[in-house]
């Protein structure tokens, strides 16, 4: 278990066998880059690398934490295709 992760990692191999009905998405114009949603997403689907924020459509389980916190409102909710 990580002890900087903030859920250990039984907890997050359950929310992965989840099948969210919507999932967050990046507006890539609208994002500052701030990474205030990045300690947010339990799953840790969210990644700031070389200065681009993507979702792991994959592991994000569609719990929303990380929308309402984006100061300029780049994360929204999504339908899962």
């Amino acid at each position: 278990m990580k002890l900087d992760a903030p859920f250990p990692d039984r907890y997050r191999s359950a929310m992965r066998r989840m099948t969210p009905a919507t999932i967050a998405a990046v507006d890539l114009a609208a994002c500052d880059r701030c990474g205030l949603c990045l300690p947010l997403c339990p799953p840790e689907a969210l990644h700031l690398e070389r200065n681009v924020l993507t979702v792991e459509y994959g592991t994000c389980t569609g719990c929303e934490k990380c929308v309402a916190p984006c100061p300029v409102g780049a994360l929204t909710m999504v339908a899962y295709a």
